[in-house]
């Protein structure tokens, strides 16, 4: 399946997620579904980019004569790059929007900016960084198998972001064509890295193409386990009595993943 199948189909489905609080009414159902999806997600990115991304780089520096212990100082650089982004240089509203995703009503600080004259660049930048990266990673990756885990990662992600932005943005009653804006672009961001990662992969028959997917596979490991794992940690403390179901749904996430680590 080609990958901009992939892009239209992640696009479709963020564009979905965003304008289905519109539609749907039953708030306990809807929170149930989407930390659900927010749980499952983590766990595949959370085993993808331990079990299988991270192994890939070891490998990968391996064959090129290069210490294998490249790989995971990369990924802790790529797990602290993007802690330091979300938690340094974006301002606290936006950092809370981006983990709104199990449903808990936003802040007066978070939803601020959502409230406001102009198209907040700052909140779609932290809204667009995890799926930009995901994207990215999507669009390097060479197997079928870890496309399509990737791809599934994603969709959930996805999903459940443009979920929570989406019924942040009708509390809120911001304006028709201002939501659509948002939404619309915020769809786009994952399409936009799966095309710069395929684009940017180049041959991996070079040198210098093997070099740069050792180096990305490692940091998109990072990256990834950030991503897993705030967002568990995250979705978890929330719902006492969801705590147990999330958990299990995660693990299954990451048990997927280990499967596909023994097989490709």
């Amino acid at each position: 399946m080609p990958k901009f199948l992939f892009a239209l189909a992640i696009f479709a489905a963020a564009w979905f997620g965003g304008r289905l609080p519109s539609l749907l009414r039953d708030r306990n159902v809807s929170s149930r579904l989407l930390g659900w999806c927010t749980a499952f997600a983590a766990g595949i990115f959370l085993g993808f980019g331990l079990l299988h991304l991270l192994g890939d780089s070891r490998d990968a520096w391996s064959e090129l004569g290069r210490n294998p212990a490249f790989a995971p100082a990369l990924a802790a650089l790529g797990f602290m790059a993007i802690l330091f982004l979300e938690h340094v240089l974006l301002p606290p509203a936006a950092h809370s929007v981006v983990h709104a995703h199990s449903g808990e009503p936003l802040s007066p600080e978070a939803a601020a900016p959502l409230s406001s004259g102009h198209v907040p660049w700052t909140l779609l930048l932290a809204l667009s960084i995890h799926s930009i990266l995901a994207g990215l990673a999507l669009g390097v990756e060479r197997s079928a198998a870890g496309v399509w885990f990737i791809f599934v990662a994603i969709v959930a992600h996805k999903w459940s972001a443009a979920f929570a932005l989406g019924a942040s943005l009708v509390r809120h009653d911001v304006a028709a064509s201002r939501s659509r804006l948002l939404l619309l672009l915020f769809a786009a961001a994952t399409p936009a890295g799966i095309l710069a990662g395929s684009i940017a992969g180049g041959p991996v028959t070079s040198p210098e193409g093997r070099v740069f997917d050792a180096t990305f596979s490692a940091l998109a490991a990072g990256t990834f386990v950030y991503i897993g794992a705030t967002d568990i940690l995250q979705d978890t403390a929330h719902e006492v009595g969801q705590r147990a179901a999330k958990w299990v749904v995660a693990a299954i996430g990451v048990a997927l993943t280990a499967v596909l680590s023994l097989w490709v």
